[in-house]
């Protein structure tokens, strides 16, 4: 009997002693960090300042992450930085755990100092940026951008007006600048009720001066970010006058379009806004803001990517074929006794697979702005700590072999199709998810070209519509011819690669020469395209009666 007793407590002993043991484990365990992602070793007290380049850094990035895997760390100055270069680990951090991923990093040169706080984009994630989220969202819904497409018909008949007059010229066009008169004409209509015939007008050389300058300070190494602590000392930096001089100049271009906007016949963004509740919670200097960033964002990404449509065109349709199969689906659908309209939209399936291959191939916000983390988070085992600014790089998230598949370096609309070859891209082709109101349905990948989560572009249905147009008008009217050099009319090779960065990615300067594909483009065009005497009051004011009910005076 003792025998059997001695056992029982040598054998509660051990359970009590291997509990403990396991405890001791777990705690320990549990006090040890997760370790931080991996990422290319950098020196005591700088990190990778001295290893990431100036420029194009997200080249070098991506360089990395063959070595590292889609998730990197970088050290710069002990402030801690991920790169993502996945489109799962963006998503997975970025959109479905928004509310740890949502914030800015605080910029005080750019945010603080020259815009007060007012910049939509560098706003933190919290009731005020939600309150200009409620305000933006009813008019750049899906079903709301559907209703501006009159809008956008006009000004891309003026574009192919204003492209075949100067077709002849040895010099080629200037089709940068044929594109942003094309999309601020749109972007100034819609906000603030008037057209840009030229697109030289005083106000938008302005805006152009201001973005670039702004660019400049979100895109320079300013001492004052990287050490905040300088503008608590009473000393005269320089940047003080610079970024009130900025902030000034940003101020009066919003109040003078506002003013302009309100005062203006027919209906426009600014009325209607006004006119909401989440307005009247704000005051007229930060309800001009709201209006004059959002125009801004739309001026410089939209004309960009068409930008880049036009390069693809010149380098890539050799090997891809993609534009003598667009324009046989175009002659096959509408003919050439008539332009396309968005009334075709679905029976040209193709049309938007090209766009959509515009914004993986070259996407514009090659890094985006940067999100912060609020908290520590853990991902894929590793430990992200709090207040990470984290990029997505785009550049490496649309080349993603596990998504696009191993030729993602190359142009290939017809990986964005159900069937995978295009080869009817016609009506009834593809049924898998749409995009955008009207927009034909393509394939269920990821499409990344206007950000992730809670900061994703509000305006990327408006632009998906003025893009779809402009390449459907173009491939219809016109054949390209190759490139010349702006000064000299020489003919010159397009680099693919040759780019100028900012806070985007933009080619290099050329014109390109224009062909219209045969007489009836001419005809066409001359007949119906020249868009100077339509009444536009009348068009603005169709579309506020489409919107309504809408409190407000249309006239």
């Amino acid at each position: 009997m003792l025998a059997k007793v001695a056992l029982a407590v040598a054998a509660l002993a051990a359970v009590l002693l291997f509990n403990r043991l396991l405890a001791i484990i777990t705690k320990n365990s549990k006090c040890r960090p997760l370790p931080l992602p991996p990422g290319p070793p950098g020196l005591p007290i700088i990190g990778n300042v001295h290893q990431n380049p100036k420029s194009h850094a997200w080249l070098q990035w991506h360089q990395w992450s063959k070595t590292y895997g889609p998730i990197i760390y970088l050290n710069m100055l002990g402030q801690p930085i991920v790169v993502l270069h996945s489109a799962k680990a963006a998503q997975d951090l970025l959109a479905r755990r928004g509310a740890m991923y949502s914030d800015r990093p605080r910029l005080v040169l750019a945010g603080e100092l020259a815009l007060k706080g007012l910049h939509l984009v560098l706003m933190p994630y919290d009731a005020r940026y939600k309150l200009h989220q409620r305000l933006e969202a009813p008019l750049l819904s899906p079903r709301a951008a559907s209703s501006y497409q009159p809008l956008l018909d006009l000004e891309t008949r003026q574009l192919l007006f204003d492209l075949l007059t100067p077709t002849t010229s040895a010099h080629g066009v200037d089709y940068h600048h044929q594109l942003e008169r094309t999309m601020a004409s749109v972007t100034y209509s819609l906000m603030y009720g008037y057209r840009l015939p030229t697109g030289r007008e005083p106000e938008l050389v302005r805006a152009h001066a201001i973005m670039k300058e702004f660019a400049a300070m979100m895109s320079d190494n300013n001492l004052v970010d990287i050490f905040p602590f300088l503008e608590k000392l009473p000393i005269p930096w320089p940047w003080r006058h610079k970024a009130e001089r900025h902030f000034e100049e940003q101020r009066d271009l919003h109040n003078t379009n506002l003013q302009r906007a309100l005062g203006n016949r027919g209906w426009n963004f600014a009325k209607e806004m006004a006119a909401s509740a989440e307005a009247k919670q704000m005051s007229e200097e930060e309800f001009s803001f709201d209006i004059g960033i959002l125009a801004d964002a739309a001026l410089e990404t939209t004309v960009l990517t068409g930008n880049w449509f036009i390069v693809a065109w010149l380098t890539q349709d050799k090997a891809s074929g993609f534009v003598a199969k667009a324009q046989k689906l175009l002659d096959d659908v509408v003919g050439r006794d008539r332009l396309p309209t968005f009334a075709d939209r679905p029976d040209l399936v193709y049309i938007d697979a090209i766009v959509e291959e515009v914004l993986r191939w070259r996407p514009i916000g090659i890094t985006g702005i940067p999100h912060v983390t609020k908290v520590e988070d853990q991902y894929e085992g590793f430990r992200i700590p709090a207040g990470t600014i984290v990029f997505a790089n785009q550049w490496s998230i649309t080349r993603d072999a596990t998504v696009f598949g191993g030729d993602a370096d190359a142009f290939v609309p017809e990986r964005w199709l159900v069937d995978g070859n295009g080869g009817g891209c016609g009506p009834g082709d593809v049924k898998a998810r749409p995009k955008s109101e009207g927009a034909a349905p393509l394939r269920d990948i990821p499409s990344t070209g206007f950000g992730f989560g809670r900061r994703i572009c509000t305006g990327q249905h408006i632009a998906r519509n003025e893009l779809w147009m402009q390449v459907a008008l173009l491939l219809w009217a016109f054949n390209l011819d190759g490139a010349v050099d702006p000064h000299t009319g020489e003919r010159v090779e397009v680099d693919p690669m040759a780019m100028a960065e900012s806070l985007i990615i933009r080619p290099l300067p050329f014109n390109a020469i224009f062909r219209p594909r045969g007489p009836w483009v001419e005809d066409l065009v001359l007949k119906r395209c020249d868009t100077s005497k339509e009444d536009f009051v009348e068009l603005l004011e169709k579309i506020g009666r489409e919107r309504a009910p809408w409190q407000g005076d249309l006239k």
